[in-house]
């Protein structure tokens, strides 16, 4: 049975430590549980938000009028059979993770197994956030869809599985955006064969240019998505001379000004109106990456 519980803070389970607190927040562990909350959702009447890792979402500053729900199931399974194949044939292995796993350990427990999914190094969350937003390194770079062959989620009240080409994965996109409140519960990965110490080699080489290139520390990473050309949106903040000017204790990031920095107390407040004020500054539409949840459960951005 799920354990729901009234009046969670939020601010801490974001990477940007902003919101306010969920009216109901619960963590599901079994296909049960998913089934349960969205019934729950329902009989309340209020909307169910799913959240990751909180590495991409900020909530309003005041409650939020929602039952907001994580998946925390995080078990991952090798299909041997595959594996076995991919070692002698260079045929990709089968791995079966479900939304709660942290995306950063599945790419070291694989890497251990000798399987590469070091194109994925330094992307913060869980993989069912991954999924959601189809995770990846730059317009132009590799994206989760690469690996993904299959994803099961909840949806109207039925367990369904879509194959890859029916998520309708794009550039920072998937197709269950479009739905009513998904719930994505575990994707089979397509994951190639590489010896462990190239492939750790590799991981360590990305998080260190990560390091120097982007800030860690309470942020939501990259809060516009870049133009439909490949423009990154950084050098369209950089050429309206807005890197490192603030609202509040919200601050564009020196260091990378597609980032913004939660530099004290923060609040949901200061992000829109510094969003607000980045769009309606630089020369091109910018369109949010970022997740903002208002007081009354529906995406702002």
């Amino acid at each position: 049975m799920v354990k729901l519980q009234e009046n969670v803070p939020l601010g801490p389970k974001t990477t940007m430590r902003i919101g306010g607190q969920a009216r109901w927040y619960a963590e599901l562990s079994t296909q049960e549980d998913i089934e349960e909350i969205v019934r729950c959702a329902e009989e309340k009447n209020l909307p169910l938000v799913m959240l990751g890792g909180g590495s991409n979402t900020i909530f309003a500053d005041g409650v939020i009028e929602a039952v907001v729900a994580k998946v925390v199931a995080g078990e991952t399974e090798i299909d041997t059979a595959s594996q076995s194949r991919s070692n002698a044939l260079g045929e990709e292995t089968r791995v079966t993770t479900h939304a709660g796993k942290i995306l950063a350990s599945l790419i070291h427990e694989l890497a251990e197994k000798n399987l590469d999914l070091s194109p994925l190094t330094g992307i913060l969350g869980t993989v069912g956030g991954a999924i959601f937003g189809n995770a990846g390194q730059g317009a132009g770079g590799i994206w989760l869809d690469s690996f993904i062959q299959d994803v099961v989620f909840y949806h109207e009240k039925q367990w369904k599985t879509w194959k890859k080409e029916q998520c309708g994965f794009g550039y920072r996109e998937s197709a269950f955006k479009t739905l009513q409140a998904p719930v994505i519960w575990k994707v089979t990965l397509n994951v190639s064969a590489r010896p462990r110490e190239e492939t750790q080699t590799e991981i360590e080489r990305l998080l260190q240019k990560r390091i120097e290139t982007q800030p860690h520390i309470k942020t939501a990473g990259s809060c516009f998505k870049s133009l439909p050309d490949g423009t990154p949106a950084w050098k369209l903040i950089d050429q309206a001379r807005l890197r490192g000017c603030a609202h509040g204790d919200l601050q564009v990031a020196e260091k990378h000004a597609n980032f913004l920095l939660n530099t004290g107390k923060a609040t949901f407040t200061d992000a829109q109106i510094l969003v607000e004020e980045i769009r309606s500054t630089v020369t091109e539409p910018l369109d949010v990456e970022m997740r903002f949840v208002g007081e009354d459960g529906k995406v702002v951005f």
